[in-house]
């Protein structure tokens, strides 16, 4: 996958420092009690839209900020999917610290709750490869259907995680390689995150949907897509409500 495309594609949008600006300042105000969580809701929204824009071969994949009702409408979904795919490590961590509380007023209790820690942290990291993985093929479902259940269709994402693991890899390792990257360059993570990570999920969906044909998957029949609701090929009349110049 094309990781400098990535963090570079955006520059091609003539609009892209306002919408790079209001990414920004939606990221600024994540922190904002109950008004956080709408924020993180749009910027999540945002993110799916790119990925479907990316996957579908829109020439300038950067959505308008025109609609921010409907990015929160579209990223509610993408938020409890991200709860639910984390809760179960997230229960185990507070068992965890529960149980060193109990455990950790003498040596030896020291001991045996590091010996349960580096027992249980292995299994915590394959977990999350592995949630990771399906949350990522269920947004790619997501972003084709617009349907919620995409996330919660475990035979479908079982099934693609399987046919198509050195695939899904592949977008993990780019995906974390971009992260890493932002991480170096803590200034540019407001502005470019969203943009990369979309960039990198929408040109995995677009692989997973071309392999899915050519393994004859029955999900991949022609899928009932609102391609106008984001942005139109160069060439073809604007889309009716969000339209990418």
């Amino acid at each position: 996958m094309d990781i400098p495309r990535a963090f570079t594609y955006a520059f091609k949008d003539r609009h892209w420092l306002i919408k790079l600006v209001k990414m920004a300042l939606l990221a600024a105000l994540i922190p904002v009690p109950i008004i956080g969580v709408f924020c993180l809701c749009a910027l999540l929204g945002y993110l799916a839209e790119i990925l479907h824009n990316v996957s579908f071969d829109y020439p300038r994949p950067l959505p308008e900020w025109d609609h921010v009702g409907d990015d929160i409408g579209k990223g509610a979904p993408v938020l409890l999917a991200i709860i639910v795919c984390h809760l179960p490590p997230l229960i185990v961590i507070g068992l965890l610290y529960l149980f060193r509380e109990a455990l950790a007023v003498s040596l030896f209790g020291s001991i045996t709750f590091l010996g349960i820690l580096s027992a249980i942290l292995p299994l915590l990291l394959i977990y999350l490869v592995f949630a990771w993985a399906l949350l990522a093929i269920g947004l790619a479902h997501y972003a084709e259907t617009w349907e919620a259940a995409a996330f919660f269709q475990l035979n479908w994402s079982l099934r693609d995680a399987r046919n198509h693991g050195l695939l899904t890899l592949q977008w993990l390792i780019s995906s974390l390689a971009a992260s890493l990257i932002l991480l170096l360059i803590p200034p540019l993570a407001p502005f470019l995150f969203i943009p990369a990570q979309g960039y990198l999920a929408g040109v995995y969906g677009r692989r997973l949907r071309a392999a899915r044909f050519r393994l004859g998957d029955p999900y991949a029949k022609a899928t009932d897509v609102n391609a106008l609701d984001f942005a139109a090929p160069e060439g073809q009349p604007p889309p009716q409500r969000r339209e990418s110049v």
